[in-house]
């Protein structure tokens, strides 16, 4: 075997095996990882572990003792108005913020990777054949996928993202590492899924990270490492997508305008917007940015570093090749206060001044 027939199986060997060391190290740390989830309630951090407890936190981190979680295993939960939705075996429960008791709402014998209410207490489940309502026992699957590059759609599979907007509208996002990401969104008062215009948003190049409101819109945030980092912030008015910041358009060589991101391009994770400030807020490998939501936020320099958490760092999400991804979700507190699901570290809370482990 000559020399330049073994530097190629060398490299390929050193590509191949990470990937599949990545895929069982983020399937372990799945089981190790404290938390699965965390929903906010009127003021109140719901955090779901990975053994099935619920622990309720205030925003500045205290552990609210509450006797109805006793006993309680859940696999799921979820927003319900003032209230929370919980799958705990084969029945959904809700919990009533009124009396602080649970009662049973439904069945759910199917295995979901989410849930979802609307306005009107109507529950949905996401599963891998699609959009379950869970009441009349449908479900609907996407009649093709936006992603071009993928073959015909079967199946959903877990989704990176799954978001309640205000006007009831389901939003499924999902992440393929290299191949890009899919979005879809599911219009429960009609029972279809909505055409959706992605115009220069190329869902191609964008794994999907999160979802979000904004005033009259839905915002999303979309994230990659595969061999660069790349990331975009985007937003669907009227189902029409606009780039509101994108990591592949800012990447000007020119002498008098921004240099060309090599390893300090921005991966970007899950994103947030804080209604009180008009701030749209970012996690990334850079650490957390902020935005002002309707000013040019084209130019990575157009936003603020707020802070930069310390994390563990392990082979998380890989996104083809690179560093992971090691947050999972970013929702707002308000008044400037965020909460981050980690991968590797369980929960963590900004209060506007330092950032703190629960």
């Amino acid at each position: 075997m000559n020399a330049k027939i073994l530097k190629q199986l060398l490299l390929l060997f050193a590509v191949i095996l990470p990937l599949r060391s990545n895929a069982f190290t983020e399937w372990r740390q799945s089981l190790l990882g404290s938390a699965a989830d965390i929903v906010v309630v009127k003021n109140r951090i719901w955090v779901l572990n990975n053994g099935g407890q619920i622990t309720v936190y205030t925003t500045d981190g205290a552990k609210v003792q509450m006797a109805s979680l006793r006993g309680i295993q859940a696999q799921l939960i979820a927003q319900a108005g003032d209230d929370i939705v919980a799958q705990t075996g084969q029945q959904l429960q809700l919990w009533s913020s009124k009396d602080s008791t649970w009662r049973v709402v439904g069945k759910l014998a199917v295995n979901a990777y989410a849930l979802a209410v609307t306005s009107r207490n109507h529950i949905f489940a996401i599963t891998n054949k699609g959009v379950l309502d869970v009441v009349m026992g449908q479900t609907h699957l996407p009649d093709s996928s936006p992603n071009n590059q993928l073959r015909e759609l079967k199946e959903l599979g877990k989704p990176s993202a799954c978001f309640l907007d205000k006007d009831d509208n389901i939003w499924l996002g999902f992440g393929y590492g290299e191949w890009g990401g899919n979005i879809f969104a599911y219009d429960t008062q009609h029972q279809k899924f909505t055409d959706l215009k992605f115009n220069s948003f190329n869902i191609t190049l964008h794994p999907i990270k999160s979802f979000f409101q904004l005033p009259f819109s839905i915002g999303t945030s979309s994230g990659l490492q595969h061999m660069s980092n790349s990331g975009a912030v985007a937003e669907f008015r009227n189902q029409s997508a606009q780039l509101l910041y994108s990591s592949w358009n800012d990447r000007d060589t020119s002498a008098t305008s921004q240099p060309s991101f090599r390893s300090n391009a921005p991966y970007v994770g899950p994103a947030a917007y804080d209604a009180g400030t008009n701030t749209i807020y970012v996690y990334s490998n850079l650490g957390v940015y902020k935005g002002s939501y309707g000013t040019n936020l084209s130019r990575f320099t157009s936003w603020k570093k707020v802070f930069h958490p310390k994390l563990h760092w392990r082979n998380g999400q890989p996104d083809a090749v690179g560093s992971p991804m090691n947050v999972l979700k970013l929702l707002s507190l308000g008044n400037g206060k965020l909460v981050l699901l980690t991968q590797n570290d369980g929960v963590g809370i900004w209060d506007g001044q330092a950032f703190k482990l629960l």
